[in-house]
């Protein structure tokens, strides 16, 4: 028996013999099929799923940039190569691009149209699509819908590494027929909002360091009590809250004179006036708390083998972010999951971008329960290596090879 699909797949037109029909597939159906022949007109042809080890899957996203995202992204597809037939990045446009691997197509802008994007990835006839999407990312509504419209026939997800309340939102989020959110806060939000598509938990990927790139180097800095941030500058990061603690621990107990934080600021093109604005407002806090021999801000992109250097010079890593209640943000931390990489003890804090870490790293609400908690894990070694191990536990449970697994097993969810 033959059949006509139309490009979603959906059969048109029934012959027992071949045939042709201008604009449609024919193809020959299995005998299974045939026993219920007559009542398939209308309906989607059941489809023959790949092996993983036969699957060309297509990433959208801004390959090699100077981003959470991008780092997201280079992990994630490392981890896809060797499981399946071939990868390719379709990528934002950036100025440097002499290093690109290639299997990268620097296809779209952003802001603008991606009509382009479209035309390449359907002609590269991927069997799944994956979409690493941040609202920065893909600014303009009208465009990524056009991206939407233009991949439906397409099996495809969404990667959300944002999830907020804002109703303006949701008209994204809710045109896309297959989302990942990286926790299960992240989904209740999205359900809240009335979206009713299929919402898959992945958690955020987490990078395995082996023995070489784990443990403390010597300490450099000349104290033992050290603290170390890094990631862009916002003022969500909450490292004024972090000054603040590190002003209440110097008040209140004397052995805490020469406590050092360092905070790796970095900088993007996209956001540098914010940068600016936040670099300003915490080096004159700095100078109002005196603290000018106690905190140092380092404005760069750092490369992932100095932040390595950094976490292991420091015996705390601390991301003590702040949740605004006028832009709540539902997401996961890359950042913090590459410290408790390093082997280095983490406090985190109440925000929602460590909702899926609850248990595994400190959580404090407040500049008090942040300095309480330094405090506790500076004068309890045991209290320390249980942080550590707790880490380890979850980086285990949670790497990137693992993630990968859970990314391909999505084509046959929403292919079944």
């Amino acid at each position: 028996m033959w059949v006509a699909v139309n490009k979603k797949n959906v059969i048109i037109a029934i012959s027992e013999k071949n045939f042709s029909i201008t604009g449609y597939e024919v193809k020959e159906v299995d005998t299974e099929i045939k026993s219920n022949w007559t009542k398939l007109i209308g309906k989607k042809l059941p489809q023959t799923l790949k092996q993983s080890k036969d699957l060309k899957i297509a990433f959208i996203c801004n390959w090699n940039d100077c981003c959470g995202i991008s780092t997201y992204s280079k992990y994630l597809i490392e981890a896809t190569i060797p499981k399946v037939k071939e990868v390719h990045v379709f990528s934002e446009i950036v100025q440097d691009t002499q290093n690109d691997p290639n299997f990268v197509t620097r296809c779209w802008e952003r802001g603008q149209s991606l009509k382009g994007l479209v035309d390449k990835l359907q002609a590269w006839e991927p069997d799944l699509v994956i979409i690493q999407h941040e609202f920065g990312i893909f600014p303009k509504a009208t465009y990524f819908l056009q991206l939407l419209q233009g991949i439906e026939d397409i099996p495809y997800v969404v990667t959300m590494h944002s999830i907020y309340e804002h109703l303006d939102k949701s008209v994204c989020t809710a045109a896309v027929k297959n989302i990942i959110v990286h926790t299960e806060e992240g989904k209740n939000i999205l359900r809240k909002l009335g979206n009713a598509n299929n919402i898959y938990v992945i958690p955020h990927g987490c990078v395995q360091y082996d023995d070489s790139l784990k443990g403390e180097l010597w300490n450099i800095f000349q104290t033992p009590y050290t603290i170390v941030q890094f990631g862009f500058g916002f003022f969500y990061k909450g490292v004024d809250r972090m000054l603040d603690a590190l002003h209440y621990l110097k008040k209140f107990d004397k052995k805490f004179q020469n406590i050092f934080y360092c905070y790796l600021c970095s900088d993007n093109v996209h956001t540098s006036l914010v940068h600016q604005q936040y670099y300003d407002f915490l080096m004159r806090k700095i100078d109002e708390l005196s603290l000018h021999d106690n905190a140092v801000i380092i404005r760069k992109f750092q490369t992932d083998q100095m932040i390595n250097s950094y976490l292991r010079t420091a015996k705390i890593a601390a991301f003590h972010y702040v949740s605004d209640p006028k832009n709540m943000v539902y997401g996961a931390s890359g950042a913090i999951r590459v410290a408790m990489a390093c082997g280095t003890p983490v406090v985190a804090s109440n925000c929602h971008q460590f909702d899926d870490l609850e248990g595994v790293v400190p959580r404090p609400k407040d500049y008090i329960e942040l300095a309480k908690e330094i405090d506790e894990i500076f004068s309890n070694e045991k209290y320390k290596l249980s942080l550590v191990e707790k880490a380890n536990n979850y980086i285990d449970d949670n790497n990137w090879d693992i993630t990968a697994d859970r990314y391909i097993n999505l084509y046959y969810q929403i292919n079944s």
